[in-house]
């Protein structure tokens, strides 16, 4: 990857000409003549097809094409499922000699993890809408950062046999994630199974492959960490804290507290270190006995 992409240290992106965030209306379809720029054309949801260069490419969530000056793009969309598109025409101010064809970026592209790329487009966005002067440098690291992403997803193991323990791996960062975001509940495996699409026993031999512990373990072990941070850096009592992490038993809760941090939640309550003043004093009424 690294000889294709040396050509942006050479380069300046800019003369954005037309760019946007579209929620495509009824009726809609894409066939303008031939480019004179670049344009970064992205997929944030619904379906439809694009013919370009001759090949025809199903359009989907998370899909994006660099179209290149001459090409003629050809767009429709499923009328069931409307697209939602952004589009940033730019050009490339070249210092060293036209950048050659094959240095590019393919065409079309799959984002396995559209956020981050979603996040550089509407950041470009949101410099192009509201920020008139300065903005030039920012647009320019940006969109190279875009252009990056495209290729680090080209540059990616194709084998079968590497992909699918990549998107597992992905899948169960992803359930890391939410677990951690709602450290305080129980969650259940459905729960967590359909927010990735799969079944649940799938679900939690891929967990289990991955980390070397159980669904059911890593839960525990979270809201066990959100129970020691609510203890040390709170005023919440014990009791408070179990039912604040929705333990209806605060025999189990204290329990389970005891096997993860070795003392009991009350005793670790008190060894708990006292909030101090800018000054070093205590805060009073919360000297530990």
């Amino acid at each position: 990857m690294t000889t294709h992409i040396t050509w942006l240290d050479e380069v300046h992106l800019g003369r954005f000409a037309g760019f946007g965030k579209a929620n495509c209306e009824i009726g809609w379809n894409w066939s303008p003549p031939p480019l004179v720029d670049y344009d970064l054309w992205y997929v944030v949801a619904g379906k439809g097809e694009l013919m370009l260069e001759g090949r025809r490419y199903p359009l989907r969530k998370g899909r994006c094409f660099l179209v290149r000056p001459g090409d003629r793009p050809a767009a429709k969309q499923d009328p069931m499922d409307r697209l939602t598109v952004i589009y940033i025409h730019f050009s490339i101010a070249e210092k060293a000699g036209p950048v050659q064809p094959d240095a590019l970026p393919p065409r079309c592209t799959d984002l396995e993890d559209p956020y981050f790329f979603e996040m550089l487009l509407h950041r470009m966005l949101h410099l192009l809408y509201y920020e008139p002067d300065g903005k030039e440098q920012e647009l320019d690291y940006v969109l190279k950062l875009a252009l990056l992403q495209l290729y680090r997803e080209h540059a990616r193991a194709p084998d079968p046999a590497i992909e699918l323990p990549r998107k597992q791996k992905h899948l169960v960062g992803q359930l890391i994630a939410y677990m951690r975001e709602e450290g305080g509940r129980r969650i259940p495996h459905r729960e967590l199974a359909d927010r990735v699409g799969l079944s649940p026993q799938y679900v939690s031999a891929m967990f289990k492959k991955h980390t070397g512990t159980s669904l059911k373990q890593y839960m525990t072990r979270v809201r066990m960490e959100r129970a020691a941070h609510l203890l040390a850096e709170t005023s919440m009592n014990v009791t408070q804290v179990a039912e604040a992490l929705h333990y209806t038993n605060i025999y189990l809760f204290s329990r389970q507290f005891k096997q993860h941090h070795g003392c009991p939640p009350s005793r670790f309550l008190y060894k708990s270190a006292p909030t101090r003043t800018h000054s070093g004093t205590p805060q009073p009424g919360t000297e530990a006995p």
